[in-house]
């Protein structure tokens, strides 16, 4: 039971106005705020005291901010992990009763007015009819849609809004240059086109994509996705319903443009594992994904964003060039399907020609069928998304 903060509080106490409100501010509010992912606001009084003791809890477990990343393995960029001082200071703070203090001591607020995290994207795509999927199943549907670019633009960062989120499994962006997709749309009644296991045509463009837990993608300075003029974006949509009826659904892609050409285009490379099935009643049972080949020239690597579904637990992505020992680019030890993001890295990682790339996961599998690779949501995966760069290129 919370007890009324005393009208004049001891020394050092920590108040909402004061402390409290500069640690969500830092660490907390990009999520916690009307409309995105998190289930409850942060920006006000009045919504933090009605969390306070769950907050005090979250965050002295480290289970808030979700960070999965052990430490040791990578050093990334804007790691989502509280410092010490801040878990205390939110202790204090909730024991003393959750005291708002001074008004007058708040900083300016920050402003989620856009919708957007980085703020209004230079363009925004969605299909122009909303999709309600079937209440039952799995349903891959992709959307096509015209960029409307008349040149060639670089995507410098990417932010998806799914529009059910609670129906919304996952998102990947497809890049179509030749109107395939269009096609496609006009063989399927209704909004968009089924298209289970990819986009029905072939492509190497992506734009970034979205999974439970995600910020939007960025890519380092002088570096960027490409998106050739007059093409059209595929937005791929993985509808699980699990919540009773589905909600008409749009969701939205945003990209954000580079102000200048960039040096280097950036790619997507997958480890990945589409052969393996875990046996029924089964713990720790291991894939490893490996890429088929050793690296065949330089390269560099900014980011990794494990995927795996319900039954993952760890994964473990290396890299071991020829003759050298091995090296941990990421690893997770308490994988939530839930809590899924693109980990950057703080700088590019050199990749010699000749280096081995892998993954090694782990599943637990409780029921009494065996689980293999599939698209469907009670189906497994192994992905370890590479964001990589050619050394050897140059674009300017």
């Amino acid at each position: 039971m919370q007890h009324p903060a005393p009208s004049v509080l001891p020394a050092g106490t920590p108040t909402f106005s004061n402390e409290v409100v500069r640690i969500f501010q830092q660490s907390c509010q990009t999520c916690h705020h009307d409309g995105d992912i998190a289930p409850f606001s942060l920006v006000d009084y009045a919504d933090a005291r009605a969390h306070a003791a769950l907050i005090k809890l979250m965050t002295q477990t480290k289970q808030m901010p979700p960070w999965k990343a052990t430490d040791g393995c990578g050093d990334f960029s804007d790691a989502r992990v509280l410092p010490q001082s801040a878990i205390d200071t939110i202790a204090r703070w909730v024991d003393a009763g959750a005291p708002e203090g001074d008004r007058a001591q708040l900083p300016p607020p920050l402003d989620f007015s856009s919708g957007w995290v980085k703020g209004e994207p230079d363009l925004v795509l969605k299909n122009d009819v909303a999709f309600t999927p079937p209440a039952e199943g799995d349903t891959y549907r992709c959307f096509t849609i015209p960029a409307k670019t008349t040149s060639t633009k670089y995507v410098a960062a990417s932010d998806v809004h799914p529009g059910d989120r609670e129906t919304v499994h996952h998102v990947l962006t497809f890049i179509d240059t030749t109107g395939v997709s269009q096609q496609l749309d006009d063989k399927d009644p209704g909004p968009g086109y089924t298209c289970f296991g990819g986009p029905g045509f072939d492509t190497t463009g992506t734009l970034g994509g979205w999974a439970p837990g995600m910020r939007p993608l960025e890519v380092p300075e002088n570096t960027g996705f490409e998106l050739p003029a007059n093409s059209r974006v595929v937005i791929q949509v993985h509808y699980h319903p699990h919540h009773g009826t589905p909600s008409a659904d749009q969701t939205e892609l945003g990209l954000y443009f580079t102000k200048s050409k960039p040096k280097q285009l950036m790619r997507v490379l997958p480890l990945i594992n589409q052969t393996f099935t875990i046996p029924p009643h089964t713990n720790a049972y291991p894939v490893t994904a490996d890429f088929p080949l050793r690296v065949p020239f330089p390269m560099h690597i900014w980011f990794v964003a494990p995927h795996m579904h319900l039954l993952g637990r760890t994964m473990h992505v290396q890299m071991q060039p020829l003759g050298a020992d091995a090296s941990c680019l990421i690893r997770i030890d308490d994988w939530a399907f839930n809590w899924q993001t693109v980990y950057r890295y703080k700088e590019g990682l050199a990749v010699p020609a000749n280096t081995r790339l892998w993954a090694t996961a782990t599943y637990d599998n409780p029921t009494d069928r065996s689980v293999s690779w599939g698209e469907a949501t009670t189906d497994e995966m192994c992905i370890a998304f590479l964001g990589v760069t050619f050394d050897g290129e140059t674009l300017q």
